[in-house]
């Protein structure tokens, strides 16, 4: 038992020695100097802003309607004797063209009766007119005194010209009875559905099919009051040719990038309760290409398709790279070998670009490179301008990331020191995405790799490097200088 306890004693002393060397060699360690992040000098890429002009744009989506889409209607009862070839689903009938005829029997006789009604009415008229002729002669000749109404036969007169008006309104009522034995085409159409067919009985109002109009198709868009006021659109209702705006149309079931041409020609004065939203209606002349050559496919009601909007020119606006944006409002900027921010008023913005309408000046370097990490202030220096190279510090001939090397290591030292880097660490730098292998390297091999990284490879390695010393070390003791 004794013999046991002295062993255990000996291999505890020499675990506490190995511990203690590998502390000391820890703390007696070589550091690479630790870079500040207010002093290191950034390099960026910069665009000198210019003004221009711009065509705001919206994108919604919406139905495509025809201007006219209606249930045609029988107005007259009777038998269908007569369809035309063309009265299927898809049939194109222009103006006045004849559908369907309904049996025209009973109103032809109707109107017939009607004539020989007129005929009677005149001769009657003709009478009562000679007859008052006569009553005014013999009164002229034997009356005395002022002649009574009656005397004259003037009630009998107005009576006949009454009956007269009234034959030929009868007579005008039996014929459109006749004409509408003819369904025609209102404007030109094309039949969506046909509920009847040749032989079936047809009453007053009764469904023959359901048409829509093929001059003219119409895109109900809703627009909020923000897109309303970035096209300029103030006034609702019917607008003036002047006023109208212009509408790109999309099928995207389709193949290719195909579009229609259309306008928006009216506002709608309601606003939607719900949603709060203006309607906007874009107009597409001759969408089924009967009138028209067009170089597009026909564009069918009911297709939903996406809309491009294309507003009124608005002159002296910034466009910038939306990554030049600090956040909504502010946007980085170079003066002064300093990168700062200010605010600026934006006008619109997309994934890519921000319109700004104030804020910035022609003299303004927009940073379109900004930094991982930012501090007011920060020293920089110009990589390059508008995509072209800037010689200097900083830029090309300056090393990577903009970052200054170490005070204590010249420039000449540290590049030789890189250059005689080893294989092995720089492969394996490239094989881990830019990290490479402290732990084969000499103290200024280590510095010449911590200058020639970037921002964002240093932070990361000072994160990790905190993270060893507070796991005391990392695996084995592994010295800093590792990765």
């Amino acid at each position: 038992m004794k013999k046991s306890s002295s062993q255990i004693m000996i291999v505890l002393g020499i675990a506490v020695v190995t511990a203690i060397g590998f502390a000391g060699m820890y703390i007696m360690r070589p550091t690479a100097p630790v870079e500040k992040l207010e002093d290191r000098i950034e390099k960026l890429e910069v665009i000198n802003a210019k003004q221009t002009d711009y065509f705001p744009s919206i994108k919604t989506q919406a139905v495509v309607e025809s201007r006219f889409n209606i249930t045609l209607q029988s107005q007259v009862l009777g038998q269908i004797v007569y369809i035309s070839p063309k009265f299927l689903a898809g049939g194109y009938f222009d103006t006045d063209e004849v559908i369907l005829k309904i049996d025209p029997s009973d109103y032809e006789l109707a109107l017939a009766q009607a004539e020989v009604n007129v005929a009677r009415a005149e001769q009657t008229l003709s009478f009562e007119s000679e007859q008052a002729d006569l009553a005014k002669k013999d009164w002229d000749k034997y009356g005395v005194g002022e002649p009574t109404d009656l005397v004259l036969r003037i009630p009998q007169l107005k009576e006949a010209e009454a009956g007269l008006r009234g034959a030929h309104a009868n007579y005008e009522a039996q014929r459109i009875r006749l004409e509408r034995t003819e369904v025609k085409a209102p404007y030109p159409l094309m039949i969506a559905t046909k509920q009847v067919d040749l032989g079936q009985i047809v009453g007053n109002n009764q469904a023959l099919a359901t048409i829509f109009g093929t001059e003219e198709a119409e895109i109900r868009m809703p627009l909020s009051q923000k897109q309303m006021d970035l096209l300029s659109a103030t006034k609702v209702g019917i607008l003036e040719e002047s006023e109208y705006l212009d509408v790109k149309v999309r099928d995207l079931t389709r193949e290719g990038d195909i579009v229609w041409d259309a306008k928006i020609k009216r506002i709608e004065s309601n606003i939607d309760r719900m949603s709060r939203v203006y309607f906007a209606v874009a107009t597409i002349d001759d969408p089924m290409n009967i009138k028209t050559d067009k170089a597009t496919p026909p564009l069918l009601p009911g297709v939903f398709v996406d809309l491009e909007v294309i507003g009124k020119k608005i002159e002296n606006v910034y466009r910038v790279p939306a990554k030049a944006m600090r956040d909504d409002n502010n946007i980085y900027y170079y003066e002064d070998e300093k990168l700062l921010t200010k605010p600026v008023e934006v006008l619109d913005r997309d994934q890519e670009i921000v319109t700004i309408i104030s804020g910035i000046s022609n003299e303004d370097k927009i940073v379109t490179s900004p930094p991982f990490s930012y501090v007011p202030g920060m020293k920089s220096a110009i990589a390059s301008i508008d995509g072209i190279p800037v010689a200097g510090p900083g830029g090309p001939g300056g090393r990577p990331g903009g970052a200054a090397a170490p005070a204590a290591q010249p420039a000449s030292s540290t590049a030789a020191a890189a250059a005689e880097m080893p294989a092995a660490a720089t492969q394996e730098a490239n094989a881990e995405g830019g990290r490479p292998n402290f732990a084969n390297m000499t103290p200024e091999q280590r510095r010449a790799a911590v200058a020639n990284m970037t921002p964002e490879q240093r932070q990361a390695l000072q994160a990790r490097r905190a993270a060893r010393q507070a796991a005391g070390g990392g695996q084995g003791g592994r010295p800093q200088g590792a990765n």
